[in-house]
């Protein structure tokens, strides 16, 4: 499987969209896009940022690894701060995602205390 279409099935998986991931690469959405096609070389700052958002390896996304041993994750917490996220067709605001974020970490917890006893 070539880069473009290993990066545009990680893409699809977490269900972002080409602007998503050129925001986050700080790339724009053409640039994004010829990645995806195989007709854009990734440099090595692309590459790196990849494997961050991604959460996977260097050598998985340049075919030299065609092992995935995990499922690609997000960290919730960089998704909420960078991901414009909605609620019944309104914008959340920076501050909605904090309170979400402290309110699953306060789940974690008491799941943690649970796991304890």
């Amino acid at each position: 499987m070539s880069f473009g279409k290993r990066i545009k099935g990680l893409r699809l998986h977490q269900e972002m969209l080409q602007a998503d991931v050129a925001e986050r690469l700080g790339i724009n959405q053409s640039q994004y896009s010829k990645l995806e096609r195989d007709a854009l070389e990734p440099n090595l700052s692309i590459i790196r940022s990849l494997t961050k958002l991604f959460n996977v390896s260097a050598d998985y996304l340049l075919e030299t690894d065609n092992s995935l041993d995990y499922e690609p994750t997000f960290d919730l917490c960089d998704f909420l701060r960078n991901g414009k996220l909605t609620l019944d067709g309104q914008y959340l605001e920076p501050k909605d995602c904090e309170y979400i974020s402290d309110m699953v970490r306060i789940l974690m917890a008491k799941r943690q205390d649970t796991l304890k006893k």
